[in-house]
């Protein structure tokens, strides 16, 4: 194979990265106070008053006057919460019950990513939301060649891309930003995990330790299509590129949030690979335009 077209799929592949690791919407997530309806007050002012039905010589009874005590609190509708897990009596985690738990639980995390790909390599951090109407967050990416020389980029001198609370991303060129035309710069991995569910039993590897982290391997190989509705414009790329399908490995913990991700496609007969991990799990963070 010719070196241009090397690089040429090598280069193909390692925007994939850039995708994978840009893939994050995020919206601000609904406080519980917000999302309390707001339960209505009994007093006594609009109430008909009641007309004495004792006898003229009877001793008026005074009407009992309720008092701001015996009003009912509001009742705030349950949320999970970062203690809740899916595990059964024995510690082992239910993937399907924490994949629901995480479904109704967006989440912020720390992300590292490598995609290696021929002569080329892409380092992806950040902090992304997950989970949520919108994925969001601040990224940072740099390319290299084979030999180590930087091509692109600097994964530690700070954002490169920025996708916004409204789902709007920009990307930095030079010291300056613009917008971009992609939407779906942060992956859905959780949609990716119930893909792997739903290949069944052959999927679930079982618990094992995610550096002290327990949690739930999945594993197998998936239809590229299922790719269309949690990747879009990777999914077009792999399309483009002959690609009908992929393996992947994802290991999950007992809150459902992804944890480690590792997927492998082969390009014109050159492996790719996109793998890393998610740590420092917290609430949805805030995510506005860069200035």
């Amino acid at each position: 194979m010719r070196r241009s077209t090397v690089l040429a799929v090598a280069a193909a592949a390692v925007s994939l990265v850039g995708l994978v690791g840009c893939n994050d919407d995020a919206a601000p997530a609904a406080s519980a106070s917000s999302s309390a309806p707001p339960s209505a007050s009994v007093t006594g002012a609009g109430a008909p008053e009641a007309a004495p039905t004792a006898p003229p010589t009877a001793t008026p009874t005074p009407a009992a006057v309720e008092t701001p005590t015996s009003t009912p609190a509001p009742t705030v509708p349950a949320t999970p919460t970062a203690t809740a897990v899916a595990t059964t009596a024995g510690g082992v985690i239910d993937p399907e019950k924490a994949l629901a738990l995480a479904e109704r639980t967006p989440y912020a995390a720390t992300q590292d990513f490598t995609t290696e790909g021929g002569p080329l390599s892409a380092v992806t951090k950040g902090r992304v939301n997950l989970n949520g109407p919108v994925r969001s967050g601040r990224l940072s990416e740099s390319m290299s060649a084979s030999g180590g020389d930087l091509v692109s980029g600097a994964a530690d001198s700070g954002p490169t891309t920025v996708v916004t609370d409204d789902g709007t991303t920009y990307i930095k060129s030079g010291s300056s930003w613009r917008k971009s035309p992609l939407g779906d710069r942060i992956a859905d991995y959780h949609g990716y995990a119930k893909a792997l569910l739903d290949l069944g039993r052959s999927a679930r590897q079982g618990m094992e330790d995610c550096e002290g982290t327990p949690c739930f391997h999945l594993s197998g190989t998936v239809d590229l299509e299922r790719m269309k509705a949690v990747e879009p414009e990777s999914y077009k790329i792999l399309k483009g590129k002959g690609v009908t399908s992929f393996h992947l490995d994802q290991w999950i913990d007992a809150q459902g949030r992804t944890v480690r991700f590792d997927r492998k496609t082969e390009l014109k007969g050159i492996p790719m690979r996109i793998h890393g991990t998610f740590r420092d799990f917290g609430p949805v963070e805030r995510i506005t335009a860069p200035a």
